[in-house]
């Protein structure tokens, strides 16, 4: 395994090319998906924190599928929404239907804001392929 070979993805979206990072980045086994919130994409973002967050894991989702991941590869997931009280329990409902079996480990913060006003969570997460 070449840990110094790397994959890198974009999304496309306005702040990667800004900041100057990739929405993934693959190195051997080891998978890591940059924060993503809904709209990462150049999508309209949805006004629920419910509904923003499928669209995260969704975005998330595609990218992963682009090198070959699965989100039942998906070992760590971070969490970062700006009403933790409010929302929480709508997050969590999104997260379990995705990861019910796979049970990752999760962490949820709250924070005081994101880069737009519109945006309600950021999850990051990360992955290790699968051998075989």
């Amino acid at each position: 395994m070449d840990l110094n070979a790397r994959t890198k993805v974009s999304s496309g979206g306005p702040y990667e090319d800004a900041v100057g990072y990739s929405r993934i980045l693959c190195a051997g086994p080891f998978v890591y998906v940059a924060g993503t919130t809904a709209g990462s994409d150049g999508s309209p973002i949805p006004p629920t924190c419910k509904e923003q967050t499928s669209q995260a894991v969704e975005i998330i989702k595609s990218k992963l599928a682009q090198v070959g991941v699965k989100l039942d590869e998906v070992v760590r997931v971070r969490m970062f929404v700006v009403d933790i009280k409010r929302d929480w329990q709508d997050v969590s409902s999104v997260m379990n239907a995705y990861f019910a079996e796979t049970r990752p480990v999760m962490t949820m913060v709250e924070v005081s804001q994101l880069i737009d006003e519109q945006m309600l969570i950021e999850i990051e997460m990360d992955a290790v392929r699968k051998q075989g």
